[in-house]
């Protein structure tokens, strides 16, 4: 009864907020920042160091697209061995395409590093195989607060 009352009087107090938010005019302007997809990721035994070997392969097709917005940490607490945060260059709305163009430039330069596509699809097979868990999530980092 007592959770009752409580998301009662939160529904009441949310409401009567609302028309004071929608008579400002700034509410519908989109918030000025930055989203990003982290990957936590749990390595296999004795993976680790060949997952970065491939890594350093995704680096280098990151440099040769002038590209460097990927934060990768590797952990030396808590459950996950790296976590990955990758921009998504084009924000939020990158989600909704059915095919991302960065995306599609990234694999082209990524087969060129490989060493082709065949190569490239191996590696991204192998990378994988290097991984015991992994969760993805999205985020954003506030540019003007």
């Amino acid at each position: 009864m007592k959770k009752l009352i409580l998301a009662a009087a939160a529904l009441g107090l949310g409401l009567s907020a609302t028309p004071a938010a929608a008579d400002d005019a700034t509410s519908h302007e989109l918030r000025e920042v930055d989203w990003y997809r982290v990957q936590f990721i749990k390595w296999k035994e004795g993976k680790g160091g060949r997952a970065h070997e491939i890594i350093e392969i995704f680096e280098k097709t990151d440099k040769a697209l002038g590209w460097n917005d990927v934060i990768d940490f590797h952990m030396s607490t808590g459950e996950w061995d790296s976590v990955v945060a990758m921009k998504m260059r084009n924000g939020i709305a990158s989600m909704g395409w059915k095919k991302d163009p960065d995306g599609d430039k990234w694999m082209a330069e990524f087969s060129k590093q490989a060493g082709g596509e065949d190569k490239a699809k191996a590696l991204f097979a192998e990378f994988d195989e290097c991984i015991l868990e992994q969760q993805t999530q999205i985020g954003h980092i506030d540019i003007n607060e």
